[in-house]
């Protein structure tokens, strides 16, 4: 069986699991099971979600996103296919927030008993999309049923539930999308009292088949509308907003299509940055993956020192080592922090392997900085990689034996940091359970600083 024919198994797998369940389980039961099966669908293929940083502690919000259109084959019964973007972030709002949310879906027309039938179960709110509209069914009946969603969702949102919904009302390719935004969306969050954050998620690639693409979702930053200054859908300003969002998604969309997964704009960025201090000849430079990228007061934590960060999100050892001679074209490092090997667990890498991999990156700093002293963090736990948790260990346990024996190494151990009574401490996290917050970075600042002082780098 290929990839795309045991997706579509796993999805029609899903599908029937939902219509037999018996009558008397609950909607929100039925919801749970649905997005624990699209997790372990998805497992199977080729996905990337990026800038999970921005998901909001904030419950009660609004996720909105670009609708792409089903591919044909993933019909998994009569007149009948899953919609794989919505159902994935339900998956992903589950995995995050343990709770899949609550999605707007439009009505079946009276052919599609497959798709009322399945969606029946999930007692989500309904709305008549203009392409789908029953024959004999008034323009009256439309517009009250419609109206009623605003009722519908604002409770919803009161309950401190997620509320996934596509301001176009149809579905696009990847290609063409998004479609022109609806103003019905916005113009619930500026109804309520209190203004729910809206959370923009960006797909691509959920229209082709997985042998041919890998699925792509990108949260970016959390708004509200009054951001923008529009408290009220009467403002003048209010369609002009709507306008630049949606504008906002076109690029967006354009952006994450058309990315290779090489960082090529990040480099670029950091490129600059180094340009601007190439002759220092005092650097502290802060190497790795988005636990470097994202510590973002890197300069207010380190102030005696002149520290340059060089993060770049996402980043493997290969894509460290394949970016090094542009970005390290500095005077020698006073000193060379490192965090890395995380994402690699990713690519089902033993923990050898990967500390085989930290040692050929250490050698090629060696060789261009022959008498520069590097600090490897050790990679940190969190929720999101806990199946990883004792590779994760064993890295960290061979590279401080590594340290013990290389006077140009010296390995700081974060790990045991994070663990709170033989669990990850949710305290030093982000929502997502994979980046850290402001707590966690006080942790590390206080173990590099300390390391620093026993080597003299002050």
């Amino acid at each position: 069986m290929n990839k795309n024919e045991y997706f579509l198994s796993a999805l029609k797998n899903m599908y029937n699991s939902v219509l037999n369940i018996p009558a008397d389980v609950s909607s929100e039961e039925i919801r749970i099971l649905c997005a624990q099966l699209i997790q372990k669908a998805f497992s199977s293929i080729n996905t990337q979600i990026k800038g999970s940083e921005y998901l909001p502690y904030e419950k009660g919000t609004i996720f909105i996103y670009n609708h792409l259109s089903n591919h044909p084959f993933f019909t998994v019964a009569d007149q009948f296919q899953i919609t794989l973007d919505s159902h994935f972030i339900s998956g992903l709002l589950h995995r995050y927030y343990q709770n899949p949310g609550v999605r707007v879906t439009r009505y079946s027309l009276p052919e599609e008993t497959n798709h009322q039938s399945y969606y029946d179960r999930f007692n989500y709110i309904r709305v008549y999309a203009k392409e789908f509209i029953p024959a004999g069914i008034t323009e009256t009946t439309i517009k009250s049923i419609n109206q009623n969603f605003y009722a519908q969702a604002t409770e919803v949102l009161k309950n401190h539930t997620g509320l996934i919904l596509s301001p176009e009302g149809s579905s696009f390719d990847s290609e063409n999308s998004p479609g022109k935004f609806l103003s019905g969306s916005f113009k619930l969050a500026c109804s309520m009292k209190e203004q729910p954050l809206i959370v923009p998620l960006v797909m691509t690639n959920f229209d082709k088949l997985p042998s041919d693409a890998t699925y792509k979702c990108e949260i970016k930053p959390p708004f509200r509308l009054s951001d923008y200054g529009v408290t009220d859908p009467k403002d003048p300003k209010f369609r002009q907003v709507i306008q630049k969002i949606n504008q906002d998604y076109k690029t967006w969309v354009h952006q994450l299509r058309d990315e290779k997964n090489n960082f090529e704009e990040e480099i670029k960025l950091l490129i600059h940055s180094v340009k601007e201090k190439k002759n220092a000849n005092d650097l502290v430079v802060f190497y790795g993956s988005s636990t470097i990228r994202l510590w973002k007061d890197l300069d207010q934590d380190f102030p005696k020192l002149h520290v340059l960060n060089l993060g770049f999100g996402g980043a493997f050892i290969h894509s460290l080592i394949e970016h090094f001679e542009a970005l390290f074209d500095v005077e020698p490092p006073k000193t060379i922090v490192l965090y890395l090997g995380g994402n690699d667990l990713t690519l089902g890498y033993s923990a050898e392997k990967i500390v085989q991999k930290i040692h050929e990156f250490l050698q090629l700093i060696y060789s261009k900085f022959p008498d520069t002293l590097v600090f490897n963090i050790g990679i940190k736990p969190s929720f999101e990689r806990f199946t990883a948790m004792d590779t994760i260990k064993k890295i960290n346990h061979l590279m401080k034996k590594a340290a013990q024996t290389n006077p140009k190494l010296e390995q700081i151990d974060f790990f045991e940091h994070l663990i709170n009574k033989n669990k990850v401490d949710s305290t030093f996290f982000l929502q997502d359970g994979l980046h850290l917050n402001r707590k966690g970075y006080d942790v590390l600042m206080s173990l590099i600083q300390k390391a620093f002082h026993q080597n003299n780098i002050y």
